[in-house]
């Protein structure tokens, strides 16, 4: 009786289970949703760890090893889906898929579920890595058995706890052996973060005594969350998640003009913003060198805009809070390691030149635009890996979103008949499909170019009173 009474329970619960998975499938919830595993495929191999940031900080591990064609992971994101129910646009980290390809080369890519990924080669080793101390193992007794062993038999010229890659590096053979979490870590910031700004910088005679400016930005869930990346200093591009939430609209156009402070005019505005920072430290050792090295990776991806709705910004709301201000809030103006576009203008003899910067984005335009990571988010970067150089946040949309950002600025009074400098900020970036591409950054500065040092533009100085005058 009790065998029966046991089976018949065992039934009831096969059935239940049965029910259940019904009930996810009708509701287009699979499985492997609820479970937070998600497939992908890989297109070639290559010596993959494969990284997702976590909610509560660090980075969890979710595969790694010579992998190709099918892959499962377990992720993280079902984590960040459950901390982030807002109804601003907020986005979900994807997995990071960092490899080494046989010819030695090192790539970076999002993972993300129904897209195959292509582990093609974007740097050579040569060029990402630099040297580094010994690093710390936590090896199990197996595994010193086995190096022993390849040692022995003069298979390997790796060190312990090194795998072999080609006839030059090795490669740490298992992310668990290393004893410190400073080889990949990861930390979430929240706050007010410059989104378009502008210096203006004249006196003496050159004094501009008044400008109007238009700036706007409209971010919809057609907007992707970006992974901006730094392979030892050089900047990469992904794409991450769409964005889910709801629509946010800034303006600032002031309808008089904007009076300067004897010449000089700082203008901010901010979004409040929560993004996430990764670092990875991956471990090589060159058997040509007989030196230890680390190929230093690291990520930023902004992860919700934390405020949504329309907000109509004035001068009379100049450092009320923090969405227009005239100074930085938690940032640097982007002027370092970054390209710049000079534009000379030469005023009118009322003192007056219109559209000295321009940019619309929206059915055309630029793809990408970027704005510069600082802050506390940077010390916290730099005191990780110094030296990997500066990183960007970045946003994309398609040419028929209707994501929108503008950007105008005009000289209402300056000196008539006078050349002024527009430095209009770009940053040239690299996709993971080797495509360049060039994203705006709305922050410009104004000069009357009487500094000690100007920028020149060509074989053109703006020292000149005359754009036209050779240096």
């Amino acid at each position: 009786m009790k065998t029966l009474q046991g089976d018949a329970m065992k039934l009831k619960i096969v059935g239940v289970l049965l029910l259940t998975l019904l009930l996810t499938s009708t509701l287009g919830m699979t499985a492997t949703d609820f479970l937070s595993v998600e497939r992908t495929y890989l297109q070639g191999g290559a010596k993959v760890f494969i990284f997702q940031p976590s909610p509560e900080g660090g980075v969890k591990l979710l595969k790694q090893g010579h992998l190709s064609g099918l892959v499962t992971l377990r992720t993280e994101s079902k984590k960040w889906r459950e901390a982030e129910t807002t109804e601003n646009l907020h986005a979900v980290p994807t997995p990071l898929a960092i490899y080494i390809t046989k010819d030695g080369k090192v790539g970076v890519k999002s993972i993300q579920p129904g897209k195959p990924l292509e582990l093609k080669g974007m740097f050579p080793i040569e060029e990402v890595a630099e040297p580094y101390t010994k690093p710390g193992l936590r090896l199990p007794i197996t595994a010193r058995l086995k190096y022993k062993l390849r040692s022995l038999l003069g298979t390997s010229s790796c060190p312990w706890g090194y795998e072999e890659l080609n006839d030059r590096y090795c490669i740490i053979e298992n992310w668990e052996y290393l004893k410190d979490s400073y080889y990949a870590d990861s930390k979430t910031f929240t706050e007010w973060i410059p989104f378009m700004g502008l210096k203006v910088k004249t006196g003496g005679y050159k004094e501009i005594r008044s400008i109007s400016a238009s700036w706007g930005i409209q971010l919809t869930t057609s907007t992707n969350s970006m992974w901006s990346l730094s392979i030892d200093g050089i900047p990469v591009l992904d794409f991450g998640n769409s964005y889910s939430g709801s629509t946010l609209k800034v303006s600032y156009a002031p309808e008089h003009v904007i009076e300067t402070e004897n010449g000089y005019l700082d203008r901010y505005l901010n979004l409040p913003l929560k993004y996430v920072v990764v670092v990875y430290n991956i471990p090589v050792y060159d058997k040509w060198k007989k030196e230890y090295a680390s190929i230093p990776i690291a990520g930023v991806y902004p992860l919700e805009v934390m405020m949504s709705g329309e907000y109509n910004v004035g001068e009379s709301d100049l450092n009320r809070n923090h969405l227009l201000t005239d100074y930085l809030p938690n940032s640097h103006f982007p002027t370092s390691n970054i390209k710049a576009e000079i534009k000379v203008a030469k005023t009118d003899s009322r003192g007056s030149y219109p559209n000295l910067v321009f940019d619309f984005q929206g059915s055309s335009g630029y793809n990408f635009y970027s704005t510069p990571l600082g802050g506390s988010a940077a010390n916290w970067l730099w005191s990780k890996l110094p030296g990997i150089g500066t990183l960007s946040i970045t946003f994309s949309y398609s040419s028929t979103s209707q994501s929108v950002a503008t950007y105008r600025i005009d000289i209402e009074e300056g000196a008539p008949n006078r050349a002024y400098y527009a430095s209009i900020l770009k940053r040239n970036l690299t996709l993971t499909n080797s495509n360049n591409v060039e994203a705006a950054m709305y922050f410009a500065t104004v000069d009357d170019g009487q500094d000690s040092l100007p920028p020149c533009i060509g074989n053109f100085c703006p020292k000149s009173l005359d754009p036209n005058t050779e240096r």
